[in-house]
């Protein structure tokens, strides 16, 4: 059970050396006090233990994400006697590698750079890909595979990443 201080927060010792406020008194024990659910953000788990059916002071509330996204604030939560929680709730970010690259003379297929996406790459102008084919955004944020490179140099330069072309003639 926790405490709630009721009365002034604040007291001045005047000339008259009185206090200009009474003192606060901590009441308690008679009430519980709770806090409000705290919620469950998107992707995540929430575990707690509650007592009562409610988020009674004292209880802990912890978070985790699932596969894919990472914890951004704090995983755990505690309720305060005053009723708040110690800390704003956690939110589940989805794992992002970013653009995977584009080899000179390449061409990518695939728009989506999050965890579990996959990208495919062919070569242009009959050129002949080196390295894997396809790439896989991983748990850590990265591609799961170096970028592949087109060998074979039949002049010019043709790339084709994420349906922009850029075209170099003449070597």
């Amino acid at each position: 059970m926790g405490y709630v201080m009721e009365g002034p927060l604040r007291a001045q010792c005047q000339a008259t050396r009185q206090w200009s406020q009474p003192p606060p008194t901590c009441k308690g024990g008679e009430k519980m006090v709770n806090c409000s659910d705290p919620g469950i953000p998107a992707n995540s788990i929430r575990q707690s233990k509650i007592e009562h059916g409610n988020f009674t002071f004292g209880t802990v509330v912890f978070y985790d994400c699932n596969p894919g996204f990472y914890l951004f604030g704090s995983p755990v939560l505690t309720c305060q006697p005053t009723g708040q929680w110690d800390k704003p709730l956690p939110e589940c970010i989805v794992v992002d590698c970013g653009h995977p690259g584009c080899p000179p003379n390449g061409q990518l297929s695939g728009d989506k750079f999050t965890f579990g996406s996959t990208v495919r790459y062919t070569c242009t102008g009959g050129r002949q890909l080196k390295g894997e084919s396809a790439r896989t955004c991983q748990l850590n944020g990265h591609w799961s595979v170096p970028m592949p490179f087109c060998s074979g140099d039949l002049g010019g330069f043709v790339s084709v990443c994420r349906g922009v072309g850029f075209v170099r003639l003449g070597g």
